[in-house]
């Protein structure tokens, strides 16, 4: 079986020795509806859709479309951010409050 966090037994093609392979994921691409589905996201046109942040976005009154404030500062989302939200979502066991914390944080589970 592969263990990723160990590495992969490899083969270098020049010099035919054997070497430890250990790859890391240094970037995601994609558009926005796959990569907010990839990350849990609850979406692009929803009150946190941020992905890098913790901007929150208003909803206008005649095209309920949500805007963002283009001069607002906001928080940057790091790794524990996401994990302990993560978190509070999969440990809330009341439904309105679940959702609720979906609304607050713009993550899904």
């Amino acid at each position: 079986m592969l263990n990723i966090i160990e590495g992969i037994q490899c083969i270098d093609g020049r010099t035919n020795e054997p070497f430890i392979l250990r790859a890391h994921l240094l970037t995601w691409t994609g558009d926005v509806p796959a990569l907010s589905k990839s990350l849990n996201l609850s979406g692009h046109n929803s009150y946190k859709g941020c992905r890098f942040c913790m901007i929150k976005g208003t909803c206008h009154p005649s095209n309920k479309h949500i805007y963002y404030p283009s001069s607002a500062l906001c928080n940057i989302r790091n790794h524990d951010d996401t994990i302990n939200m993560g978190k509070l979502i999969e440990e809330e066991t009341n439904k309105d409050r679940k959702d609720e914390v979906i609304r607050e944080t713009g993550m899904i589970s």
